[in-house]
């Protein structure tokens, strides 16, 4: 998880091909890049960058989700991003764990301290909650499903 996947960790298929274009989109985005690197794509980027981890298979994700994480905390946001990056981070870990528990599991450790933050500084990130609901509430959510699994 500490090391930058490989073209083998990418690859998914018998064919040895990447045969999903989501994964594929992906690929061409992270493809040998750092989380260092990565981390100003994401700016002005970071609902596409979010839809790209959760098409990527489990070991870039294990990989690229740190780098994700360190954009939200980080607070370096595009125009009008700072809401949007701290709910898709949220929502992100939650929907892995409802549907794809084994490739976030084994990092939740990792990411339990932020992803407690973020949801205990709503405000902080200016995510209304008519529209990007209880961040709170998604923590209950993510303790929930962490366990249950």
């Amino acid at each position: 998880m500490n090391q930058i996947p490989t073209e083998e960790d990418w690859i998914e298929s018998p064919s040895g091909l990447i045969e999903d274009l989501d994964v594929l989109h992906a690929h061409d985005i992270f493809i040998g890049k750092s989380n260092a690197e990565m981390l100003p794509e994401y700016k002005g980027h970071v609902l596409m960058l979010s839809e790209d981890l959760y098409w990527m298979p489990k070991k870039p994700f294990q990989y690229y989700i740190f780098g994700f994480r360190d954009y939200v905390i980080n607070g370096d946001f595009g125009f009008y991003e700072r809401s949007d990056a701290a709910s898709a981070f949220l929502e992100l870990i939650l929907i892995k764990l409802k549907k794809q528990p084994d490739y976030v599991l084994p990092v939740l450790p990792d990411l339990f301290k932020d992803i407690e933050y973020i949801a205990n500084h709503q405000a902080l990130y200016e995510a209304d909650e008519d529209i990007y609901g209880n961040f709170k509430a998604l923590w209950a959510e993510i303790n929930e499903y962490s366990t249950d699994t």
